[in-house]
């Protein structure tokens, strides 16, 4: 009887012990190198999308510095010039005003144009695709009239200008004292450092940037006629 009952309880023993283990163990089987391969997976499909974005970002940046290049270069020289007089003694259009406005934008954006020793970095303007305008305005209460008589200049005598007397004119208010103002432009056509084919449906290779920079110009200001 001892015996029968030893074994009737180390067979209970193992029914428990059974139970206790299924109940504390997962029934689901570990797959960690079925998640792993499903993660390379995903990243896969994602790593084309990501490095799409990151190009697009980088070579946007390069754009951006270098319009803000081409920025800079317009602001010094108008910023220069707007304390001089486009026109001669004789009140004629003085065009070594407009040809020195355009030489020292190009020089700002490549010094090694006045400077060969110079080995910083560069921006050399394509006379065949680039060119600089430089405009001066004689704004007045009826009109703004566009100096030199040709309307503008253009350093390399193929770029649009940005700006009209009628756009000048709209700009001001009909009660707007007269006033002189010098614009320069610089019209770029930027290429892609990277060269990336992918991005070409997003930024067109090569892409045209467009700065100017308007300052005051007392020298061109109408004079009032007084009133008799």
């Amino acid at each position: 009887m001892e015996r029968l009952a030893r074994e009737e309880y180390d067979r209970m023993m193992r029914t428990l012990q059974r139970q206790f283990s299924r109940l504390f163990t997962s029934s689901a089987p570990r797959t960690p190198h079925k998640r792993k391969a499903q993660s390379l997976v995903e990243f896969a499909i994602t790593l084309p999308i990501l490095l799409l974005f990151l190009s697009g970002v980088v070579e946007f940046g390069f754009a951006l510095n270098y319009y803000l290049s081409l920025l800079d270069a317009t602001r010094e020289s108008a910023r220069f010039f707007s304390n001089g007089s486009p026109f001669k003694d004789d009140n004629t259009d003085d065009m070594d005003f407009y040809a020195a406005a355009a030489a020292m934008t190009r020089a700002a954006l490549d010094p090694f144009v006045v400077d060969s020793s110079y080995v910083g970095r560069r921006i050399p303007l394509d006379p065949n695709t680039d060119d600089i305008v430089v405009t001066v305005y004689s704004r007045s209460s009826g009109e703004a009239v566009a100096h030199p008589s040709g309307g503008v200049y253009r350093m390399y005598g193929h770029a649009t200008s940005l700006f009209t007397p009628a756009r000048i004119q709209a700009a001001f208010g009909e009660d707007s004292p007269n006033a002189g103002i010098l614009v320069v432009e610089v019209h770029y056509n930027y290429h892609q450092v990277m060269k990336l084919p992918w991005l070409a449906p997003f930024l067109p290779d090569p892409l045209m940037l467009r700065a100017y920079t308007i300052m005051p110009l007392s020298a061109a200001e109408p004079v009032m006629t007084p009133t008799p």
